[in-house]
């Protein structure tokens, strides 16, 4: 691996973790490993409006972390992959250690 892909993959790692650094972020990607949510139901859970919990959302979605999918008339969100849910609560985990 050359210093330059890593130097990517660092730097994509560094952003992906300043992307984290919100605890509304995270609080919202704990709840939606749970299952998935609309934004509606999600802001209720995490007492937030539902244009900030949009917002956040929308951070989210385009760093790949979450995703939608529409039902019906709803958009629902849910965690990309289990690589997402690993980060968090492991984040989570140490800290409480």
């Amino acid at each position: 691996m050359s210093t330059m892909s890593t130097m990517t993959d660092v730097e994509k790692a560094a952003a992906l973790l300043g992307l984290l650094g919100h605890p509304k972020r995270l609080e919202a990607l704990l709840v939606l490993a749970e299952g998935a949510l609309s934004a509606g139901e999600l802001a209720g859970r995490l007492g937030l409006e539902q244009s900030a919990m949009s917002h956040q959302l929308r951070l989210l979605r385009e760093a790949n972390l979450v995703v939608s999918e529409r039902v019906g008339r709803r958009v629902v969100y849910a965690v990309a992959d289990h690589h997402v849910t690993h980060i968090v609560r492991d984040a989570v985990a140490h800290v409480g250690e």
